[in-house]
């Protein structure tokens, strides 16, 4: 009977040990829950809710802003043209227009801010048992949020989005 050399032992180790993570692969799978939160029509539904309670409240606020944002290129576009004490003037201006911009856009902004997740939360129950009942599915032992799971590669049919997604908008 021949022995096995330490170098033929070690290479049957090691197809046995990618066979075992060839099996396991398939076992594994992601989903992008911020692709779930605004392309489900849950997610549509609630951004057009959102806009229905803000439109009218932000469209003030880009007006202003984009005010602000063409003094901030007149002045840098006149600024080599203007003398030192216009120009600080200028700036001055500017710089109370953004101060008051930014104080009462923020409560605006906090209110927003808090709709939204008031909003999102509404979506995550359901796309939870969209995702467990896929997952149950498909037999995975784990499923990753692609944005936040520190994984740098996953084979894109592993991706459960789009099966997330259509489950969510079939059920609800």
């Amino acid at each position: 009977m021949r022995r096995l050399t330490p170098f033929a032992l070690g290479g049957l180790l090691c197809l046995a040990l990618l066979g075992v993570a060839s099996a396991q692969a398939a076992d594994f799978g992601y989903v992008n829950m911020q692709r779930v939160l605004k392309e489900s029509q849950l997610g549509r539904d609630a951004e057009a809710r959102l806009e229905e309670r803000f439109g009218k409240k932000t469209e003030p606020f880009a007006e202003r802003e984009q005010s602000i944002r063409q003094l901030q290129q007149k002045l840098q576009r006149d600024k080599p043209l203007m003398s030192e004490a216009q120009v600080e003037k200028q700036e001055t201006e500017l710089k109370e227009k953004i101060q008051a911009f930014e104080k009462d856009f923020s409560s605006v902004q906090r209110e927003l801010m808090q709709a939204q997740q008031e909003e999102g939360a509404k979506i995550l129950k359901p796309a939870d048992e969209a995702l467990q009942a896929i997952a149950k599915k498909k037999k995975l032992s784990a499923v990753f949020e692609a944005s936040q799971s520190g994984i740098l590669y996953m084979d894109p049919e592993t991706d459960l989005t789009d099966a997330v997604i259509q489950y969510m908008d079939k059920n609800n």
